[in-house]
């Protein structure tokens, strides 16, 4: 049922929309069309619909926005297709991230003491919400006025209530896609499991003091994982070992990281693929800060994981780091590590997350005082 419940609901609303398209639309005053007509309806309800993806999307996104902001939390980062609107020392930024299996992401600071559960389940239903807003808000002068509407209006407005239930109901109905959870997946588990939503609330709270450059607060956090029983397959489990591994490089104490990454080895295959090649990502940097056999290294260097580290490293600091290392410390190839050391550098100034950026700095120098064991 999980693994094949989107692709029927992507189905049943491909049957609906064709059916619409064709009967109710293109042909929506019964008369024949020439061929020309027909394919100058077609391309416009295609941009209709594109537009519509786009807008519900922001949407969506403003809607957790929107949410957050009525229980207390704070603007954290705001992100559409891989862009960011984020705020640096009173300015507002515009930056690069990408993350597989979500179009968008909205990332508010919760206040100091948390939040009500009802509260938390309404930032997460906040998305689904705006989206069924807006089908009901283009759904009206459909059904008052649809056979009087202009082609062009009627069309954009008939993308607007196709993509919004596609999405609402894509957001919605508790699924994985791409091995992360959606809204409704994190409403039914954030409801049944305490430990999850205190991760989701402490991710939330260490992301936005990051993006806000205030890394001292963190130096007394504890790690949550230490002595938890933990579900592996459970992305939101897997998101708080991350966090505790990035809590551990932080404090440069890479033999707490090692601890942790060592506590997921048996359960591997049980991660999710994005948290695979993240955790990768740090396995990598570890291990060539340690003695070790090349062959160490090269059993990390899968193709799926040297794709993922290849793309993250057109933006992402983290990434560029491990391609730093790789390029010393691995391949000894002074040239290749210069180059990524110059890219690494100039990402930096202009990446969203400042206390991101100074701890990927000090781990960088790291690996430029580490001499290779003999």
């Amino acid at each position: 049922m999980k693994k094949y419940l989107p692709a029927v609901v992507a189905f049943l609303v491909a049957a609906v929309s064709g059916f619409l398209i064709a009967v109710l639309v293109l042909n929506r005053d019964g008369g024949g069309m020439s061929f020309g007509e027909f394919i100058g309806k077609l391309v416009w309800l295609l941009v209709c619909l594109f537009v519509s993806v786009f807008i519900h999307i922001i949407a969506h996104e403003a809607g957790h926005m929107v949410a957050a902001l009525m229980r207390g939390w704070r603007f954290g980062s705001f992100m559409i297709m891989g862009v960011v609107l984020s705020r640096r020392d009173g300015r507002w930024q515009l930056s690069r991230f990408s993350m597989p299996g979500a179009g968008g992401q909205c990332l508010m600071l919760p206040p100091e003491g948390g939040d009500t559960p009802g509260g938390i389940a309404f930032y997460n239903a906040g998305g689904v919400l705006a989206n069924g807003l807006l089908v009901i808000a283009a759904s009206i002068p459909l059904l008052v006025s649809f056979s009087s509407l202009p082609f062009l209006l009627m069309s954009f407005l008939v993308g607007m209530v196709l993509v919004g239930v596609f999405l609402a109901l894509l957001n919605g109905i508790p699924l994985t896609v791409n091995g992360l959870p959606n809204d409704g997946m994190n409403l039914l588990k954030l409801h049944k499991d305490a430990f999850a939503t205190e991760i989701f609330l402490r991710t939330m709270r260490i992301m936005g003091l990051l993006m806000q450059g205030k890394n001292r607060e963190l130096d007394n956090y504890p790690y949550i994982c230490d002595k938890r029983p933990l579900d592996f397959s459970n992305a939101l489990h897997v998101m708080a070992l991350a966090s505790d591994i990035s809590l551990a490089l932080m404090r440069m104490d890479f033999d707490k990281a090692r601890a942790i990454l060592q506590r997921i080895e048996p359960e591997w295959e049980k991660v999710v693929p994005v948290y695979q090649n993240e955790l990768s990502m740090e396995a990598v940097y570890l291990t060539l800060m340690a003695p070790h056999q090349p062959s160490d290294i090269d059993r990390l260097l899968t193709p799926f994981f040297v794709k993922y580290l290849r793309m993250q490293a057109a933006f992402r600091p983290t990434a560029l780091r491990v391609q730093y290392a790789l390029a010393l410390l691995h391949e000894h190839d002074e040239a290749k590590a210069n180059e990524c050391y110059e890219r690494f550098q100039k990402v930096c100034r202009h990446y969203y997350i400042r206390g991101d950026v100074e701890i990927e700095r000090r781990l960088v120098e790291e690996v430029r005082q580490h001499q290779p064991a003999p």
